[in-house]
């Protein structure tokens, strides 16, 4: 374990007093002393772990005199309005009152502007609000809580009082400030960027520091400048930036390394070997916090430490201050058990330098020690406190939204129940959208059954109707089976009356023609009388055959059309 005995920042920013042993950031100090000048509001911004507070409180703070330099740094803590009347209150020594209910003045007229002007009344100093981790102010969710800081921060800004605003914010948030500029302005108006150190001046930050006379009396040193190659070659990349962070937790694992190495008492010696083949700078953190957590777990369960460190963290991976009873109740409320005291745990935790006590005049405050190992906490979660983290994340969003849910709505926030209960409210929104989805099921349902009704009612009058056409369709055929029956007997009895008289007819025909022959050939009258009779009666036997053949092709055609009826 690393020993609180390292001479080394570690995780901790530098102070007025570390100026002794701030390198590296001459050029930026003298930057920001300028940008600062004639403005009385400067945003500072730059990626996490770059040094933006050490800038502020070591470097900056070394450029004033006392005489010059009044400094409170606020955090925003559980509101940030409270916690700037509080730090100025502690500051002054006739102080105003405060309501313990709303942590605000009793008296309603005492704003930012009226509280800083009471404290330059008392000191008679140039006063510099330093907020430091701003962004959690702008990843809280109280918008009244921003929109009335903003307010009120304009109103300072352009106070009379010699009062000066320094804004420290990680830049992947600095767009959240769009929101509020119609609220204050000239917010982006006047802005100093702090970027990361090149590798080649790191090498001369970190040989400054190995022979640096304030720590002298912690260590030896032995080729500090292939010491400095060595550690600088545990990058993965030469080429790349590098936070300050890593370089100063390398440094004190490297210190620990040496102090097991000493013999006779001696002062631990630096040396090039140390640095061992495996070593990774970029994941000196993630391999520090892998190997605290693992010392920790026999003594206070598995899981419970990083899970007291997951609740020190926002969803963006910021630190987030926590009091002890609000970690307790945390941890219960997921059902997180520890062996051992959590206070233990904390002290633990704050000894290992994984986090740090805040004092505060109502509860102590625990918080992670830099926002980049917040961040590599955030990447060791587990699965499971990644899917209670989302929850959260999608309770918010559902929180949030007008009106009632949806069914599908309800079936997605069903998906995270059994990693995260629902917070009061949402299970209220919940409660209330299933009620009126029941009801407009139920609704539903009414009018399904009365349509169903309907369509029912419907189809027994199509069936009704059908039935009746095909009775009548049947008695249709009967009528017309019987007509036909009877049409073919009138006409198989009207073939045979034909018949009959088409044999009469022959009858008559052979009878003519025996008489013709019998007459004298001389006796023309008579035989032209016969002649027309026989002419007569063999055209009336055709017409009778002819007859005949229609009405049996009229029958041939009754008895098909009778089949196609029986089909």
């Amino acid at each position: 374990m690393i020993q609180t005995a390292s001479p080394f920042k570690f995780l901790d920013s530098y102070e007025e007093d570390d100026i002794e042993v701030f390198f590296g950031r001459e050029k930026e100090t003298e930057d920001m002393y300028d940008a600062l000048s004639g403005v009385k509001h400067l945003l500072v911004y730059g990626p996490s772990g770059v040094g933006k507070t050490s800038l502020v409180e070591c470097g900056l703070r070394n450029q004033f005199s006392d005489a010059d330099w009044y400094a409170l740094t606020i955090r925003r803590g559980n509101n940030i309005i409270t916690s700037v009347y509080s730090e100025i209150n502690k500051a002054l020594d006739h102080k105003f009152g405060i309501d313990p209910t709303t942590g605000r003045p009793r008296e309603p007229d005492i704003s930012f502007s009226k509280a800083v002007e009471h404290l330059f009344s008392e000191r008679y100093q140039p006063i510099y609000l330093i907020f430091d981790q701003f962004e959690e102010l702008l990843i809280a969710n109280d918008d009244a809580e921003k929109k009335e800081f903003f307010k009120q921060l304009n109103q300072l800004i352009r106070y009379k009082i010699p009062c000066r605003v320094l804004l420290i914010i990680r830049e992947e948030f600095i767009g959240h400030l769009s929101e509020y500029e119609y609220i204050c302005p000239s917010i982006f108006d006047h802005r100093f960027r702090l970027e990361k150190m090149r590798v080649l001046d790191v090498k001369t930050v970190i040989l400054k520091m190995l022979e640096a006379p304030r720590y002298q009396d912690y260590f030896t040193v032995k080729d500090s400048e292939l010491l400095a190659e060595g550690i600088l070659s545990k990058l993965p990349d030469r080429h790349q930036e590098i936070e300050l962070a890593h370089v100063q937790v390398f440094l004190s694992e490297l210190w620990e390394r040496a102090s097991r190495e000493r013999t006779n008492g001696g002062l631990p010696l630096l040396h090039p070997g140390i640095v061992r083949e495996n070593d990774n700078l970029a994941g000196v953190l993630d391999s520090f916090l892998k190997k605290q957590l693992k010392e920790l777990e026999p003594v206070y369960g598995e899981g419970a430490c990083l899970e007291t460190l997951a609740k020190m963290i926002s969803e963006k991976h910021t630190k987030l201050q926590m009091s002890e009873s609000r970690l307790a109740q945390e941890l219960a409320t997921e059902g997180v058990s520890i062996k051992k005291p959590l206070s233990g745990l904390l002290a633990e935790l704050a000894s290992r330098r994984i986090i740090r006590s805040l004092k505060s005049e109502e509860e102590t405050q625990y918080e992670i020690s830099h926002d980049i190992l917040a961040l590599v906490v955030g990447q060791n979660l587990t699965e499971e406190m990644k899917l209670r983290e989302r929850a959260s994340e999608v309770y918010r969003v559902y929180k949030d939204r007008q009106g009632l849910l949806s069914q599908d709505d309800l079936d997605h926030l069903r998906m995270y129940q059994k990693y995260r209960d629902y917070p009061e409210d949402l299970k209220q929104l919940v409660l209330s959208s299933k009620s009126k989805l029941e009801s407009q099921q139920q609704e539903e349902l009414r009018k399904t059954k009365y349509r169903l009704r309907i369509v029912l009612f419907l189809c027994l009058l199509a069936m009704i109707a059908g039935v009746a056409a095909f009775v009548s369709w049947k008695l249709a055929v009967n009528k017309t089976r019987e007509a036909n029956k009877n049409l073919v007997k009138a006409y198989e009895a009207e073939i045979q009356r034909h018949r009959r008289e088409v044999d009469i007819a022959s009858s008559n025909i052979a009878s003519l023609e025996q008489f013709m022959v019998s007459f004298d050939t001389n006796q023309s009258t008579t035989e032209r009388i016969g002649n027309d009779v026989l002419q007569i009666e063999k055209a009336k036997k055709n017409n009778l055959l002819h007859q005949i053949d229609s009405l049996e092709n009229l029958i041939v055609i009754i008895n098909s059309d009778k089949k196609l009826w029986q089909q």
